[in-house]
Order: structure tokens, then sequence, then C-alpha cells
């Protein structure tokens, strides 16, 4: 026979696992919104890794970094406009203005001014050496650039590089 007295303590036990369950779905639900509200606050609004996809370098200290722009001749014969690229590190750069024909480093000097040489030795001929002369400017928009003159013999090119 089957003692009855147990009944209630049944009731008592799937009461409490039921109340168990029902506590588990409440917090679900409370994380489902939570989440729910994140995204659309978060979601809405432009990407925030743009800037980071973007293929620019931030500056993050300095004009350490790298740059890129153009590297025009201002005397004739002296070859067409060429895009150049520079890195900048805390006290020093190296240039490359001709696309990977010749690189130039230089020293960083009072954080804005920018000196730099390279002189291939000649052999048969005279040595060959490349200057370059920049200085660190503000633009009309706020941002920094860097403008300068490269010049080797009677060749003269004109500077202007931006973050890149």
């Amino acid at each position: 026979m089957t003692n009855l007295a147990i009944i209630p303590n049944l009731i008592q036990f799937f009461g409490s696992v039921g109340q168990g369950f029902f506590s588990i779905r409440r917090n679900f639900l409370h994380l489902t919104a939570l989440c729910a509200l994140f995204a659309l606050m978060f979601g809405c609004g432009p990407d925030p890794g743009e800037r980071l996809q973007s293929g620019r370098v931030m500056a993050l200290r300095g004009i350490e970094g790298r740059w890129v722009g153009s590297v025009m001749p201002s005397t004739p014969n002296c070859g067409g406009r060429r895009t150049g690229v520079m890195a900048v590190g805390s006290s020093t750069f190296a240039f490359d203005p001709f696309q990977s024909t010749i690189a130039l480093n230089g020293r960083i000097l009072e954080k804005r001014i920018l000196k730099g040489e390279q002189v291939r030795p000649g052999g048969a001929t005279p040595e060959a050496s490349i200057v370059f002369d920049g200085i660190v400017v503000r633009t009309e928009q706020g941002e920094e650039a860097i403008s300068g003159t490269l010049s080797s013999g009677r060749c003269r090119w004109s500077v202007r590089l931006h973050r890149g």
C-alpha cells in the first residue's frame, strides 16, 4: 500500500524545482533584453572600427608613423610626379621619394624639422647625393603635413606628405 503522507513532500519538492525553472527563464529574458538594448545603442551609429580599418595610420605620439604624398619636380627635365613614402620614428626617418629606387635616412631636429641625405659613391663618376629638407606644418583642415624640398644636382622636387 502506498503511503499518502509523502504527497505533500512531493508537491513541495516539485514546486521548488518549478520555481527554479521560472527564475532561470526570468534571468534569460532580462539578459536577452539587455543584449537587445546594447545592440540598439551601439549598432545604429557609424562603424567604430572604420578609422581602424581605413588603411590610414593614426597619430599616437608626435609625428611618428607612415606618411605618403606627392613628389613634384620643380625644375624642368627632372622626371614626372611620383608618390613618396616616409616612415617616421621617434628621432629618425626613412624616405622613399621615387617609388623604391632610393631611400634617404635622416634625423628629426627640434621635433618639427626633418633633414636627410643619401650619398652614392660614384666609382669612375663623381658621387651622387640627394638631400631632403622638410618641416611639419598644419594644413587648413587642421591636420599635420610634411612639406619640404628634395634636391640632387640641378634637380629640385617639391614634397608634400600626409598621414597614410
